[in-house]
């Protein structure tokens, strides 16, 4: 299957977007969003560690998750409560500690 070059891809959707509105009537633009990364922090070996995310101000967020230094990091729970995002999990490595970071997506209600 050949794919679509990047400009061919703009173009398409341009066109998508403009045919959307000239039969609806109306304009719909989604709200921005934008990521937020938590601070990185260290997890011991063998370590059970949570980090999170904040959204600024009055925003909510979307979606979110993490990322560890190493692959020995299992995440057990990743989830929003409130304007935060929550990601855990542990450190399986027997001697070496991991950098571990959670991060949130969020935009306006």
């Amino acid at each position: 299957m050949k794919l679509w070059s990047p400009v061919r891809r703009a173009l398409f959707t341009a066109c998508a977007a403009s045919l959307a509105v000239v039969v609806s009537g109306t304009t719909a633009f989604a709200a921005p969003y934008h990521q937020i990364n938590g601070p990185e922090e260290y997890a011991s070996a063998g370590q059970e560690k949570t980090v999170t995310a904040q959204c600024p101000g009055n925003e909510v967020p979307t979606g979110g998750g993490g990322y560890s230094t190493t692959v020995y990091f299992t995440v057990s729970r990743s989830f929003a409560i409130g304007s935060t995002w929550y990601w855990s999990g542990r450190n399986t490595h027997a001697t070496e500690p991991a950098k571990v970071s959670a991060f949130v997506i969020c935009t306006l209600p």
